[in-house]
């Protein structure tokens, strides 16, 4: 037996292995006490002959010192339960038979328990020992099924036997040799593991925390995130991704990932879970983890936010039956007058303050309607009302929230302050969309931001309403009102609960006079799609502003221009149709990207747009504003391309028009910033501009 050993261990030393002896005592650890060094250098033959002369088991240290050796192995209670032969029809099926018969040809043993090893080499780096599939084991235990040993590992090798193990039994060579150990490619590697990784079945921790931690809910009530694991398949999510069905087997389908041609990548609904489960690390999942359809909904569609996910599902339809926990308010409170000063005689009490007290109507009273104060157009006409609820709407990505961002990006250049509650983006969108459009550090002193994810009660609407009220913003944006409607377990489509949302959420925003603009969704179908977004008529009802919708003529994206047509569906006061061709057409607004990720936005309505001098003007007064300084006139050439004379031209422009002022100081004028020049800046309204 001495003989064999030795001839063993000096064969796997000759293909380049690292040997050492193993213990005669059962326990299946190296024979010799400093063995560790031997994993990274290799034993002189020498000490091979003095180590293997009286030893009973050849011991083979894996990874890179031999050669990136890695050993895939199947314990006996697996291969008693025939997950061996499953490989093999599996790896038939997928089209992995010649790899199987490689690795089988090449060097394949088995154990004195009835488990099996293979042997290969990777064409790169091993990493360390891995457990490819576990099940749970008795007494709270997990039972390895599969596993490899890869960087520092340890395996006993045939022909080793007697007391090497507990039963006295051998490791018996099947099939290959030491010679033939296959070299397998990074992919092959890969593609192997998953065979074996498709049958662990311990239960992950993510799984089991989303059932602990699943969300509750009325009974009868059904979320969109619920709704869409029910109503979705996995088709319709992975096969557009460019994921491949390899094989089908009772309940469980097997994938391959986008870009690979063989081996399993994953697979859905394993053991009746509902569940993707992902083995490679090659993919936006995360490995090892289990993702619902709601799950990876979210991360392919939204970056792995929930919120806006389920707000994006409830829009389109998912999720039926929530009640409303949304209430009326007092807040009387906000809107309290001072107390009266010492000495000063207090007022009668007044009348109770109710819509429902008869007043008595003057006919001398002024009844002149305020025109729009907010989002103009190149021809400095408004679109939007102050003190009342307008709203933009169009399909998903149709760029009505840039829109509404224009509008914010106005506001804030010319001093006035906006207030902006989220229910579609988040903090970094927002905040990344108005630095594109020119939005300075400075600007966003004058924004506030509210990204609500819980109830509206009593506690949050103060909040809401006492900071806007304290900040009194000239411009309040809600981005998401179907989304909002959902958070608020309110019913898109029944007008009891849009009108409810107008009077607890939406009519109090307008209380200290600012434009409040909705953004809102319609449905895909323009057959069934109506004049206003998805839901009640109530929605459309309670706008008392401007209502537009946005229609996509030119498609928007990185690097490339846009252009929306803009149309009014409702105009209570009656002004912005005034301006608009046949009453209906406001114009188009024109998406320009700039080379330095810079967007420009203009609402083209009237007038063509800006003409080269305009534009100027603005280079001119941004420069002035971001120096601070006084400048010379040739501080200011020097500085902006456009030529002398015209640059002359446009400061004396800004001059005559108050964006600037001077002072001379013999023959030298010097220049200081009064205010911003905007773009197509506010007119008075009262028509078109001469």
């Amino acid at each position: 037996m001495s003989i064999e050993i030795l001839t063993a261990a000096l064969r796997f030393a000759a293909v380049g292995c690292s040997v050492v002896p193993v213990m005669a005592d059962g326990s299946k650890r190296p024979g010799i006490g400093q063995w560790k060094e031997y994993q990274t250098k290799l034993p002189t033959v020498e000490e091979l002959q003095s180590w293997f002369k009286d030893a009973k088991g050849v011991g083979i240290i894996t990874g890179k010192i031999s050669g990136n050796l890695e050993m895939l192995e199947v314990e006996g209670r697996a291969v008693a339960d025939g997950i061996h032969t499953e490989i093999k029809d599996m790896a038939s099926e997928i089209g992995l038979e010649e790899l199987w018969q490689r690795l089988n040809e090449g060097y394949c043993e088995m154990t004195p328990s009835g488990g099996l090893h293979w042997f290969y080499r990777i064409d790169g780096e091993v990493p360390g020992n891995t457990k490819l599939a576990r099940r749970p084991g008795p007494n709270d235990g997990v039972d390895v099924l599969a596993e490899t040993r890869g960087e520092g590992g340890f395996v006993v090798a045939a022909p080793s036997g007697g007391t090497c193990h507990p039963s006295g039994g051998s490791w018996s060579l099947i099939s290959g040799s030491i010679e033939t150990i296959p070299t397998l490619t990074v992919d092959e590697r890969e593609s192997l593991h998953s065979l074996f990784r498709y049958f662990d079945q311990l239960p992950k921790a993510s799984v089991v925390a989303s059932e602990v931690t699943e969300r509750h809910r009325e009974v009868g009530a059904t979320l969109p995130g619920d709704d869409f694991n029910e109503r979705s398949t996995w088709d319709e999510l992975l096969l557009p991704l460019g994921w491949t069905k390899v094989f089908a087997k009772g309940q469980t389908t097997a994938w391959c990932r986008p870009g690979k041609s063989g081996g399993i990548s994953a697979t859905t609904n394993y053991e009746g879970s509902g569940l993707l489960f992902v083995f490679s690390t090659s993919t936006i999942f995360e490995a090892e983890r289990g993702y619902s359809k709601f799950a990876a909904y979210t991360l392919i569609e939204h970056g792995g936010d929930f919120h806006k996910a389920a707000s994006a599902l409830a829009a389109k339809g998912f999720g039926s039956g929530l009640s409303s926990s949304l209430q009326p308010i007092d807040i009387s409170s906000l809107m309290e007058a001072p107390a009266p000063e010492p000495g000063v005689v207090a007022l009668p009490e007044p009348a109770p303050d109710t819509s429902w007290l008869p007043r008595l109507l003057e006919f001398d009273e002024d009844e002149t309607e305020p025109g729009p104060t907010v989002l103009y157009r190149t021809d400095g006409q408004c679109l939007l009302y102050a003190g009342k609820i307008n709203a933009i709407f169009g399909e998903s990505e149709s760029g009505k929230t840039w829109v509404a961002l224009e509008a914010v990006r106005q506001q804030l250049v010319q001093g006035a302050r906006v207030f902006y509650i989220d229910f579609e983006d988040s903090q970094r969108g927002i905040r990344g969309r108005l630095k594109a459009l020119g939005v300075r550090r400075e600007h966003f002193e004058r924004f506030r931001y509210a990204n609500p994810d819980g109830s509206y009660n009593e506690i949050a609407q103060q909040a809401l309403l006492g900071a806007i009220r304290d900040f009194t913003p000239q411009l309040v944006v809600m981005d998401g009102v179907n989304a909002a409607m959902n958070l608020l377990g309110l019913d898109l489509e029944k007008n009891k609960d849009a009108t409810q949302f107008s009077q607890v959420v939406l009519r109090p925003l307008r209380l200290w006079g600012a434009a409040v603009l909705t953004i809102d969704h319609v449905t895909k179908s323009k057959d069934n799609r109506g004049n206003y977004a998805i839901g009640a008529q109530a929605k459309r009802a309670d706008i008392d502003g401007v209502a537009i919708s946005v229609d996509v003529s030119m498609p928007f994206g990185r690097g490339s221009n846009g252009k929306l047509n803009l149309k009014i569906t409702k105009d209570r006061p009656g002004f912005v149709r005034g301006i608009s061709q046949e009453a209906s057409y406001i114009g188009h607004v024109d998406l320009i990207s700039q080379p330095d990720n810079r967007i420009e936005i203009s609402v083209v309505g009237g007038q063509a747009g800006f003409s080269p001098h305009e534009y100027l003007m603005r280079k001119v007064s941004e420069f002035m504003e971001k120096h601070g300084a006084e400048l010379s006139t040739n501080q200011i050439v020097q500085a902006i391309e456009g030529g002398t004379d015209q640059i002359k031209k446009a400061l004396a422009q800004l001059e005559g028009q108050g964006y600037r002022g001077i002072r001379a100081q013999g023959q030298g004028r010097y220049f200081t910033h009064l205010k911003t020049f905007v773009l197509g800046g506010p007119q008075p309204f009262g028509g078109a501009v001469e």
